[in-house]
């Protein structure tokens, strides 16, 4: 995506929609649909990436959601869903997350998992953007670094791509897929998520989640 004079940016979103809500599908899509466009016109402004917008762009998720609902005549609740966000430009990122699921990201020194995944009052209970008390659920992290690769995920994959002892990224997990992506094009990519998909949806990762799983993976080119 590009910004302000040209800088780019690669924006992440992923949301996983709440399995007790009527339209869970329809609120990810749209919490993703929003954030995008909110950061968009925020990278476009130019302005310093900080706490602060990440709160704006959640505020227009809710509106957008609490829109689709009032047409519906429903509740925002009926649109329950998780947001995680990686904004990530040459010498600066923004992460930022609400819910369960959780964001890993590679630089030059380390790769760590920037939120552990959070939990709400209850097991099997997290936190939604939908919830009164969203905004004050919502993780930042805004900092100048250098990101070499990120990856994003849902619930589903959480005890298969982390370690829980050490609440670091379970590299046997993340270091066949990441060495796969680094040796590719950008028009091989499409080919890559079928594999991906098929990989998610196979016997073995099946018998260990029988949750959704979505995961996005993004590695700096060399070229």
């Amino acid at each position: 995506m590009s910004g302000h004079d040209g800088a780019s940016f690669l924006v992440c979103l992923v949301s996983d929609g709440a399995g007790s809500a009527r339209f869970a599908a329809q609120g990810s899509a749209l919490a993703c649909s929003a954030a995008m466009a909110s950061i968009e016109a925020t990278l476009q402004s130019g302005e310093t990436l900080c706490r602060d917008k990440a709160v704006g762009w959640l505020e227009t998720v809710r509106s957008a959601i609490q829109a689709a609902a009032d047409k519906a005549q429903g509740a925002s609740r009926d649109y329950a869903c998780t947001l995680l966000g990686a904004v990530v430009g040459e010498r600066n990122a923004l992460f930022f997350q609400i819910g369960d699921g959780a964001i890993v990201v590679t630089n030059p020194a380390a790769r760590g998992v920037v939120f552990w995944p959070e939990e709400g009052p209850y097991v099997n209970m997290t936190h939604f953007v939908t919830d009164e008390d969203a905004l004050t659920n919502l993780e930042v992290v805004a900092a100048p670094m250098q990101v070499e690769e990120v990856a994003l995920f849902s619930d589903g994959l959480q005890r298969l791509a982390l370690s829980f002892e050490s609440r670091m990224p379970h590299h046997p997990f993340f270091d066949p897929m990441f060495a796969v992506l680094r040796g590719k094009r950008l028009e091989d990519c499409e080919e890559l998520c079928d594999h991906l998909a098929k990989f998610l949806s196979s016997a073995p990762i099946n018998e260990r989640t029988d949750d959704d799983k979505t995961l996005v993976m993004a590695t700096r080119g060399t070229a």
